[in-house]
C-alpha cells in the first residue's frame, strides 16, 4: 500500500478519457501512479499507453490504493464493485472511495453505508460535461461526503474537472443534483429536436436557427454544443448512448417519486428518448432523437452551412 498509488475503475466513454488525463497528471507528479482496471482488455490497453498501470482485478486495486475512483455504467455494477465479495469493501486498504457514476441517491446511500462499516469514506462525485469535457478536463464535478475526506481528495477532483462544487456532507445529495441537471439537459435535447423539425419543415436553415436561438432566449446546451457538433453535420455521434440517457432519466423519475413529487415532463422526455432507443438501438448516440423527428417530419436537419467532418 502506497499513498501515491491511486486506483481507477471503469474505462468507458467517460472513465477512459478521465483515466488518461489522470495518468498524464501522475507522470508530472513524482511518486504518483494511476492503477486501472476494466474487464475489457482493449480499454485497459489504451489507458496503459497513456501511462497508467494495469491491474488484474478490483481486489488488486483495493489492496494497493488508499484512494480509488470509479466511473461505472449502472447502479448494479457500482454496488457490486463497492460491496461485492471481491469488491472495494472486501479488501483492507482503501481509505476513500470516489464514486463518479450516475446511479441515483438510494444506491449511493447503500454504498456509503456498506463502506462505512469497513471504515471507508465515500465521496459521491458525479460528473457533467460529456466526452469532450472528459477529454479536455472541463467537466463539472458535484461532490458530497464527509468534509475531511472531501478535503483530502480535492486535488484529485480538480484534475478530473474544471469546476468542483461541494453539494453537502451526505452522499446521495450529489446524485440528486446530477439528475436535476441531466433532466434539464436531456429534456432540452428532445424539445430542441422538436423545434428544429418545425424550422426545417418551414425551410429555415438549421445553422441559422442555432445562431438565432443562441443569441435569444431559447439558448440551451443542445443549441450551443450538441446540435452544431452532432446534428447539423449529420454525424449523430460524440455524446452519450441512448442506453445511458434512458437510464439517467429513469433514475430522475425514480428520484422524484422517492420524494413524493410528480414529474410529468421528466416522464415524457424519458418516453421520447426510449422511442429513439427502440428505433435506432441502445448504443446509438442520444442525438438520434433528432433523427426520429426528421423521420416524422420528413425533413433533414443537416445544414449546407455546416461541415460534416466538424467535431
Amino acid at each position: 500500500m502506497k499513498d501515491g498509488m491511486i486506483g481507477f475503475l471503469g474505462l468507458g466513454a467517460m472513465g477512459g478519457p478521465i483515466a488518461k488525463r489522470m495518468a498524464d497528471w501522475a507522470q508530472r507528479h513524482p511518486g504518483k501512479q494511476i492503477l486501472v482496471y476494466d474487464p475489457r482488455p482493449e480499454a485497459m490497453r489504451q489507458v496503459a499507453e497513456a501511462g497508467a498501470q494495469p491491474a488484474a482485478s478490483v481486489a488488486e486495486i483495493a489492496a494497493q490504493c488508499p484512494v480509488v475512483l470509479a466511473c461505472l455504467p449502472s447502479a448494479t455494477i457500482s454496488e457490486n464493485v463497492a460491496l461485492g465479495s471481491d469488491g472495494i469493501g472486501a479488501v483492507r486498504g482503501v481509505r476513500t472511495y470516489i464514486e463518479m457514476s450516475t446511479i441515483g441517491s438510494a444506491a449511493m446511500q447503500r454504498i456509503a453505508e456498506g463502506l462505512a462499516e469497513k471504515g471507508i469514506a465515500l465521496i459521491d462525485a458525479p460528473i457533467s460535461g460529456g466526452v469532450p469535457g472528459a477529454e479536455s478536463g472541463a467537466l463539472s464535478v458535484m461532490a458530497s461526503g464527509a468534509p475531511e475526506a472531501l478535503q483530502e481528495v480535492m486535488p484529485l477532483l480538480q484534475v478530473v474537472g474544471k469546476h468542483v462544487f461541494t453539494i453537502g456532507d451526505t452522499p446521495g445529495l450529489s446524485q440528486t443534483m446530477k439528475l436535476a441537471n441531466n433532466l434539464l439537459s436531456l429534456a432540452g435535447m428532445v424539445l430542441t429536436a422538436e423545434a428544429f423539425a418545425l424550422g426545417a419543415k418551414a425551410g429555415i436553415d438549421t445553422a441559422l436557427m442555432c445562431d438565432v436561438i443562441n443569441a435569444s432566449t431559447g439558448r440551451n446546451s443542445s443549441t450551443v454544443t450538441k446540435f452544431p457538433r452532432a446534428v447539423l453535420n449529420g454525424r449523430f455521434s460524440g455524446g452519450a448512448s441512448n442506453a445511458i440517457v434512458s437510464k439517467d432519466l429513469s433514475l430522475a423519475v425514480a428520484e422524484f417519486a422517492a420524494f413524493g413529487l410528480s414529474a410529468p415532463m421528466a416522464a415524457l422526455a424519458r418516453e421520447m428518448l426510449n422511442i429513439a432507443k427502440n428505433r435506432f438501438g441502445p448504443e446509438a448516440d442520444m442525438t438520434s432523437v433528432a433523427q426520429l423527428y426528421e423521420e416524422w417530419a420528413g425533413v433533414s436537419m443537416q445544414s449546407p452551412n455546416t461541415v460534416k467532418s466538424a467535431g
